[in-house]
C-alpha cells in the first residue's frame, strides 16, 4: 500500500489518519502500531452459525411468511404465508417438496407436523393434510374464530387443543374429525401454547400466562409477565422465558429484557439482558439452557439462561431487506439449523455445520416416481427407431392400431367347461348322441362352483386345501388311535429339554422333531434311512456343494444311527435353497401348512427327493472325470450365488467321454430305484412311431377304467401291473403332423429295480372310492361261505335317524352290504398284499401276481418284492403324515414313525387302511435278499478340514502335530440369530405359554485349544453365511450385527455352515471332549449329535440340585475373577472362560472342595441378585 498517495478520511487533533484501503492504524505516537488482524483475532473468530440458504417463497412477491416449522419426523421444513399457501422444503438445500393452497384469503397461523400428516391452522379452520399434499379433511365451526395456535394433548395422541383471540379453547379429535369439547378461557383468549411436564402453558396477549393442568385443563397458577403485551415465550425443563412489550408513557415499547421464571418455585429469577430488542424466541432442544432470540429488524442472538462465566457473544444479522420484519422463527430438533421467515417473502436457513440434519433419526421421505425421459429423435432421421418411444395404449381410441392383427390370424377362445362329476359318467345312459344320468346330489342348491384354475401342471392345486380328503362330513366322530395323531408339545422355559421323550419312544431308534417349517417330510426321511443300501450311498457321499441334499442326508443318517432324538434342520435349510423344491411348491410356511394338501405334497416330495439325489450324484460323477479327488478347502465352499455365477461364466465344452457318460446317466440311486424302460409313441393320425429310453424312479398308481367291468374283479397286483407297463392315449406333439395329435403311449420295461417306489394318488374322491370298493370286496370274499353276513349285522340304535358317517350297523330300508361288517375283518383282510412277485415277458411287459402264484409267460427269474414301508396321511383336525416301516427285513419288525413318537405294531397294520382317516400315499417294496448285510461305514472325514483353512487375524490354524486326538480338550462356544418370532399365547391362569419356539440359526462357531503351549488360542472362529432373512440378530446376547453374515459386505471370517460342520464332525468322530457353557443347546441348533461322554458342560459342573442354573458371566467372575461380556458377547471369549472354569473345577475336585465352593457361590449369587458388580470408580 502506498501511504503517500492515500487520502485521509478524518483529521483530528491527534493527527490520526484512517485510510480507505485495508491496512494498519498509524499514529504519530509510536506507542500504538498493532495490525487489525492481530488486534481483533479473538473477538471475531469463526462464527458458530452461518446463513446457508436464502430462498424466495411461493407468492413471496405479494405475501410474507406467517409461520414456519421443522418436521420432527422427516427432513422437511414447513412454511405458511399470509395468502393461505403452504410450501415444504426438503433438506439443507431447501429443495421444494410440496406446495398447495389451503385457504383463499386467510393467512396460515400455525403448522403442526404429526406422524400421519400435518395440521394447518388458519383463523377460521383447521386442515388435516398428507405430507404429499393430499388433503384429508377440513374442519370449521362457530367456535373457530381468530384462531392463533394449536398443540397436542399429553393424554391422547389424536387430540389437540386450538386457541386464539377468542374466549374458546377447543379440544379437537383428529380420528373422529370433530370437536370434543370447548373451554372458556376468558376475554383474553389464548394466543400462544407450550407444553411442559407439569403444566400446559397458555399465554394471553395481555401478558399473563396461565399454567393449566394437562389433564383437566384447570388453571393451577398464573404469571403476570410484561405490562404491555406478550410477544413470545418458550418452555424447556423447569424454565419459562418470555419476551414482550411494556407500557411507556401510554404507548407500547419493546421490553429489552427476557423474563425468566422457575416453574418449580413458580417465581421469577434474574432476567436476561440482550443487545437487541427481542420479538421471537425458541429454546435449543439439544441444549438445556440455550435460547435463540430474534428481533424484528433481522438480528439473531444466542444466549445462555444459566452460565457460570462470562458468556460468549453470539450475535448475527440476517441478510434481509431493510424494510422487512421477522415474523417466524423455529429451531430444529437437532439444534443444527434455525429457520427465519420475514414479511418480504424470504426464508433464511442458519446452520452450525456444513451438512445439517434437522432430526437425529429421520425416517425416509417419500418422493414421486421419476419420470422416464427419452432421447429426442431428429425428425429428419430416416434411420430412427421409433419403437424406443412406447406408445400409450388407450381404450378410447375409435380406430384400430396399425399393429393390430388381421381377423384371419385370430381365434376366439371360450371359457373352459368345468369338469363333470365322474359319478355322472358312471351312471349315464346314451340315447343317440344325448346322455341321461340321475342327479348324484353332490352339490347343494344354488351353490357356486369353484372357478377353474388352468395350468399345464395343475396350477396351484397342490397347495389348495382339499375339503374332500376326509370321510367325515362333520356330523360323525372318527376315533383315531393316539399313535397316529400329531403329538401336542408343551414347551417350557427350557424348550424341549423338559419333554419326556422316553414316554413317546421306548425303542432304540431316533425320532425326528417337528418344530421346524417343512417338517412334514420326517416320515419320508425315516423310510429312506431304513433302506440300508440307500443309507450306505448317502453316508459315504461328500462334495463341495454348499446346499447338497445328499451330503445333508448323510449327516442326518449318521445322527439317526445314534438312537438319540434329533431334527433335520440343516437338511431343510438346504431344501429351502433348492430352486426345484420352490418350483414344485414343496416349501410351505408354518402359516400355510394347514391349507396345504399334505396327501399330494408328500408324494411330490418323494418324487423330488429321489430325482434330486440322482441329479446330484450324477453331477459329481461327471466332475470326477475332469477334477482330482475331493480335498477339503474352505474356498471350495462358496455361497450359492457365487457358484451360480461361476456356472454362467464357465461353460466347458463336452468331450467325447462326458457325452458317453451323459448317455449312461447311471448313479447308485438309479441302480437302486430306477426301472429302465423304452417308451413307444404312435401317432393315431399319421401312424408315425418313435421310441425313447427312460429311467423311472417313482411309479404312479394308475387305476383302470371300470366302465363295463365289475370293480370286484380288480386286484392290487393288476393295478400295479397296469401302472408299470400299461398303455394310454394322450395328446402329444407329432413332428410329422406338426401339431398335437392323439398319441398311443406304450411302455416296454427292460429291468426291474431292487427298490420299487409307488405313489398311490388318492387325492380325489374317485380314487378313494375305488380303494373303498376294493377293500369291501376283499372282505366280502373272505366272508363268503363261512357265515351269512346278514345274520351278523346288528340294527343301529338310531334307526333311520342315524347321521354318523361310516356307521357299521344296519339301518331300515338298507340293502345288506359291507357296512355291517366288523372293523376287525378289514384289519385281517387287506387289498394290498405284503409280498408281490414280478416278472418280465419277452415283449417287455410286466406281470405282477401275489407271492406264490405262477407267471406262465415270464422270461428269466421271477423277482419277489416285500413291502417294507408305507407312508400314510392322517386326516384329522391337525393333519399328519406317518410312516410304517419294517426295520428288520429278516425278522419282520414293524414300527410307526410319528415324528419323535415311535410305536411297534404288527405287520398287518401296515396294510390296514381306513380311507376315512388313514389314507395310503406312498408304498415302498424291496427285492427279497437285495439288502446289504455288510457293516456300515460312514463318511471318513480327513484332517485337512482343520489344516487347509484361510489365515485370519484372530485364529492360529492347527498344525499337523496339533490335530486333537481322542480325549483331548477343546473349548467351544456358538452364537445364534433367530429366523422367526416365537409364538406364545396367554393361558387362562394368566401365564404365558410357548406355542412354538423361535427358529434359531447358527451365526458364529468358535473353538479354542484346551492344552499345549497355545492353550486358549482359537483355531476355529467362523461366521456362518446365511441367505435367509434374519428376524433378530440378538446383538445383545450374540454380538452379531446386521451385515456380519452378508457375504457382500461382511468383514468377518465368513464361511458356509457345511464347511464348519465338517470340522466339528471330524472332532466328534476323533473322540475329542468339548468344554463349554450350555453346549447341549449349541449342538442342537448346529444339528450335531455328540455322545454325552464327549461333552463337559460348565452349566452342570457348577450346579446344585434344586437350585438355579448360573450364567457364564457370573461363574467366570466368581471363580476366576475375570469379567466377560462387558459390552457384548464374544464366542472366543466365552469359550476361554468356560475352559478356565473347567480347569478351576478340576482343582476343586482334586482338593475335595467342590461342594463347599458351590455353596459359597450360591450364597454370593443370592446376595448380589446374580449380577456381577461394577468396577469402583
Amino acid at each position: 500500500m502506498d501511504m503517500n498517495s492515500a487520502e485521509p478520511l478524518f483529521e483530528g487533533s491527534q493527527e490520526m489518519i484512517l485510510y480507505a484501503e485495508d491496512g494498519s492504524y498509524t499514529l504519530t505516537d509510536d506507542s500504538f502500531h498493532t495490525a487489525v488482524d492481530e488486534q481483533f483475532a479473538d473477538e471475531y473468530g469463526t462464527p458458530e452459525f452461518t446463513e446457508r440458504s436464502t430462498i424466495l417463497i411461493d407468492g413471496g412477491n405479494s405475501y410474507g411468511v406467517s409461520t414456519v416449522a421443522f418436521d420432527p419426523f422427516e427432513e422437511l421444513v414447513w412454511m405458511g404465508n399470509q395468502g393461505g399457501h403452504v410450501t415444504s422444503y426438503y433438506g439443507a438445500d431447501m429443495t421444494k417438496y410440496t406446495s398447495f393452497q389451503v385457504h383463499m384469503t386467510d393467512e396460515i397461523r400455525c403448522i403442526l407436523p404429526i406422524d400421519g400428516g400435518i395440521l394447518i391452522l388458519s383463523p377460521s379452520s383447521v386442515r388435516y393434510q398428507l405430507r404429499r399434499g393430499i388433503p384429508l379433511y377440513t374442519h370449521s365451526s362457530a367456535n373457530m374464530q381468530e384462531m392463533q395456535c394449536m398443540i397436542g394433548m399429553k393424554n391422547s395422541l389424536d387430540s389437540f387443543l386450538i386457541g386464539g383471540h377468542n374466549p374458546s379453547l377447543v379440544e379437537f379429535n383428529l380420528t373422529e374429525g370433530r370437536e370434543i369439547k370447548t373451554l372458556n378461557v376468558g376475554r383474553g383468549g389464548c394466543a400462544i401454547m407450550r407444553q411442559q411436564l407439569r403444566f400446559l402453558c397458555c399465554g394471553q396477549p395481555s401478558g399473563r400466562i396461565d399454567l393449566r393442568d394437562p389433564l383437566s385443563l384447570k388453571v393451577e397458577h398464573s404469571l403476570d409477565t410484561h405490562t404491555g403485551s406478550l410477544s413470545d415465550f418458550d418452555v424447556h425443563g423447569n424454565l419459562l422465558v418470555t419476551c414482550g412489550f411494556s407500557q411507556d408513557q401510554g404507548s407500547l415499547a419493546v421490553d429489552p429484557l427476557l423474563l425468566v421464571y422457575d416453574l418449580r418455585m413458580l417465581r421469577p429469577v434474574a432476567p436476561i439482558e440482550l443487545l437487541l430488542e427481542p420479538l421471537l424466541l425458541r429454546f435449543m432442544p439439544s441444549f438445556s439452557s440455550r435460547l435463540a432470540v430474534a428481533s424484528q429488524t433481522g438480528q439473531l442472538q444466542f444466549v445462555e439462561t444459566v452460565t457460570l462465566s462470562e458468556p460468549d457473544l453470539s450475535l448475527y444479522q440476517i441478510n434481509c431487506d431493510s424494510t422487512a420484519i421477522l415474523t417466524a422463527l423455529d429451531v430444529s430438533n437437532s439444534s443444527q439449523a434455525v429457520i427465519v421467515g420475514e414479511t418480504a417473502g424470504s426464508l433464511h436457513l442458519m446452520s452450525s455445520v456444513s451438512s445439517p440434519a434437522f432430526n437425529c433419526f429421520s425416517r425416509p421421505t417419500e418422493f414421486p416416481d421419476p419420470v422416464d425421459t427419452y432421447v429426442p429423435i431428429d425428425i429428419g432421421d430416416s434411420l430412427a427407431v421409433y419403437a424406443n418411444i412406447p406408445l400409450p395404449m388407450t381404450n378410447c381410441s375409435p380406430g384400430q392400431l396399425l399393429s393390430d392383427w388381421p381377423e384371419e390370424f385370430l381365434k376366439r377362445r371360450y371359457r373352459r367347461t368345468p369338469p363333470i362329476d365322474p359319478e355322472i359318467f358312471r351312471t349315464m345312459k346314451m340315447q343317440g348322441t344325448i346322455g341321461y344320468a340321475p342327479n348324484p346330489n353332490t352339490k347343494r342348491r344354488n351353490q357356486v362352483a369353484e372357478s377353474y384354475v388352468g395350468g399345464r401342471r395343475g396350477g396351484d392345486s397342490m397347495n389348495r386345501n382339499n375339503n374332500n380328503n376326509s370321510g367325515d362330513d362333520g356330523s360323525g366322530f372318527i376315533a383315531i388311535p393316539k399313535r397316529y395323531r400329531k403329538a401336542d408339545i408343551k414347551y417350557s422355559k427350557n424348550g424341549l429339554d423338559d419333554i419326556d421323550m422316553d414316554s413317546m419312544n421306548k425303542t432304540g431308534f431316533s425320532g425326528l422333531e417337528a418344530t421346524l417349517p417343512n417338517s412334514y417330510c420326517n416320515a419320508m426321511l425315516q423310510v429312506l434311512f431304513f433302506s440300508s443300501n440307500l443309507r450306505q450311498v448317502m453316508m459315504s457321499h461328500q462334495c463341495s456343494g454348499e446346499f447338497c441334499i445328499c451330503c445333508e442326508l448323510g449327516f442326518l443318517f449318521s445322527m439317526l444311527c445314534s438312537g438319540a432324538p434329533c431334527h433335520s434342520g440343516n437338511l431343510l435349510r438346504a431344501l429351502r435353497s433348492a430352486k426345484e423344491a420352490s418350483a414344485l411348491r414343496l416349501i410351505v410356511s408354518d402359516t400355510s401348512i394347514n391349507d396345504a394338501n399334505l396327501l399330494q405334497l408328500i408324494q411330490s416330495w418323494n418324487r423330488f427327493i429321489l430325482h434330486q439325489m440322482h441329479s446330484e450324484l450324477l453331477e459329481c460323477k461327471r466332475k470326477e472325470a475332469k477334477t482330482p479327488s475331493f480335498v477339503f478347502r474352505d474356498t471350495d465352499f462358496p455361497s450359492i450365488e457365487i457358484q451360480n455365477q461361476r456356472k454362467r461364466k464357465v461353460k466347458p465344452e463336452l468331450t467325447e467321454e462326458i457325452i458317453e457318460d451323459t448317455t449312461k446317466g447311471e448313479t447308485d440311486v438309479s441302480k437302486l430305484l430306477g426301472s429302465k424302460q423304452v417308451l413307444g409313441f404312435t401317432c393315431l393320425k399319421c401312424n408315425m412311431k418313435s421310441t425313447k429310453d427312460a429311467t423311472v424312479l417313482v411309479h404312479n398308481l394308475m387305476y383302470p377304467n371300470l366302465k363295463g367291468r365289475d370293480s370286484n374283479e380288480i386286484t392290487f397286483p393288476e393295478v400295479v401291473e397296469w401302472s408299470l407297463g400299461g398303455s394310454n392315449v394322450t395328446p402329444a406333439w407329432c413332428d410329422k403332423c406338426y401339431k398335437f395329435q392323439p398319441t398311443l403311449q406304450e411302455k416296454q420295461v427292460k429291468t426291474l429295480p431292487p427298490i420299487l417306489s409307488i405313489n398311490c394318488g388318492n387325492n380325489n374322491e374317485a380314487d378313494k372310492k375305488y380303494w373303498r370298493e376294493q377293500m369291501d370286496a376283499v372282505v366280502m370274499k373272505a366272508l363268503q361261505g363261512s357265515v351269512d353276513t346278514k345274520q351278523q349285522v346288528k340294527m343301529c340304535r338310531y334307526g333311520g335317524a342315524c347321521t354318523r358317517t361310516g356307521c357299521r350297523f344296519k339301518h331300515p330300508n338298507q340293502s345288506t352290504d359291507v357296512t355291517g361288517i366288523s372293523s376287525h375283518h378289514y384289519q385281517t383282510n387287506s387289498w394290498v398284499p405284503m409280498t408281490l412277485s414280478l416278472g418280465l415277458t419277452a415283449a417287455g411287459k410286466v406281470r405282477v401276481v401275489r407271492h406264490g402264484e405262477g407267471i406262465a409267460d415270464a422270461e428269466g427269474e421271477i423277482i419277489t418284492y416285500d413291502l417294507y414301508a408305507v407312508i400314510c396321511y392322517i386326516n384329522d383336525e391337525k393333519k399328519n403324515i406317518v410312516s410304517i416301516v419294517n426295520v428288520d427285513p429278516v425278522d419282520s419288525q414293524w414300527y410307526i414313525f410319528n415324528d419323535f413318537s415311535i410305536t411297534p405294531v404288527p405287520a398287518q397294520e401296515a396294510v390296514w387302511f381306513s380311507i376315512d382317516w388313514k389314507i395310503p400315499c406312498v408304498l415302498y417294496w424291496r427285492q427279497r435278499g437285495s439288502e446289504t448285510t455288510s457293516v456300515l461305514k460312514g463318511l471318513q472325514i480327513s484332517s485337512d478340514v482343520l489344516i487347509n483353512v484361510p489365515k485370519c487375524a484372530n485364529i492360529i490354524p492347527l498344525t499337523p502335530d496339533e490335530i486333537p486326538k481322542k480325549g483331548d480338550i477343546v473349548a467351544m462356544d456358538a452364537e445364534f440369530v433367530t429366523l422367526n418370532q416365537e409364538e406364545s399365547e396367554l393361558r387362562s391362569d394368566g401365564k404365558l405359554a410357548t406355542v412354538k419356539p423361535s427358529h434359531m440359526s447358527v451365526a458364529r462357531i468358535s473353538c479354542v485349544r484346551g492344552q499345549g503351549h497355545l492353550e486358549g488360542m482359537a483355531f476355529i472362529d467362523d461366521y456362518i453365511s446365511t441367505q435367509e432373512q434374519v428376524f433378530d440378530y440378538l446383538t445383545k446376547f450374540s454380538g452379531i450385527k446386521p451385515g456380519d453374515l452378508d457375504a457382500t459386505c461382511s468383514s468377518k471370517n465368513l464361511t458356509t455352515l457345511k464347511s464348519t460342520y465338517l470340522k466339528l464332525r471330524y472332532l466328534v468322530d476323533n473322540g475329542v471332549i468339548f468344554v463349554g457353557h450350555g453346549l447341549n443347546n449349541d449342538f442342537r441348533v448346529i444339528n450335531l449329535i455328540v455322545p454325552s461322554n464327549q461333552v463337559i458342560d460348565t452349566v452342570h459342573l457348577f450346579y446344585l440340585p434344586g437350585q438355579r442354573m448360573v450364567s457364564l458371566r457370573f461363574l467366570a467372575w466368581h471363580f476366576t475373577g475375570v469379567k466377560i461380556q462387558e459390552e457384548s458377547h464374544d464366542s472366543v471369549e466365552d469359550a476361554r472362560a468356560a475352559l478356565r472354569l473347567y480347569k478351576k473345577w478340576v482343582e476343586l475336585e482334586e482338593a475335595g472342595k467342590t461342594a463347599e465352593a458351590l455353596e459359597e457361590m450360591y450364597v454370593a449369587g443370592k446376595s448380589l441378585n446374580w449380577i456381577v458388580p461394577a468396577d469402583p470408580l
